[in-house]
């Protein structure tokens, strides 16, 4: 199993039409943000989850999920 973002449609659904926008208005750093959309990453920072949540005003669960196909 991996662990997948929904960043992309939690972004489409705000309007927020790319990265470099998404990081201006949250004040996340662009290559992170960069790496998190692209589901680069291996740990995850509290900082950027809890930031995005409180952006898209979702929970952890809208955010991330289990992919079960993906090993």
């Amino acid at each position: 199993m991996r662990v997948r973002n929904n960043l992309r449609i939690l972004m489409a659904k705000k309007g927020v039409k790319s990265v470099s926008q998404l990081s201006r208005e949250t004040g996340l750093c662009y290559e992170t943000l960069l790496n998190f959309y692209h589901h680069k990453y291996e740990v995850f920072n509290n900082k950027v989850v809890s930031t995005l949540c409180e952006f898209f005003d979702c929970s952890v669960g809208d955010l991330l999920e289990l992919d079960k196909k993906v090993s």
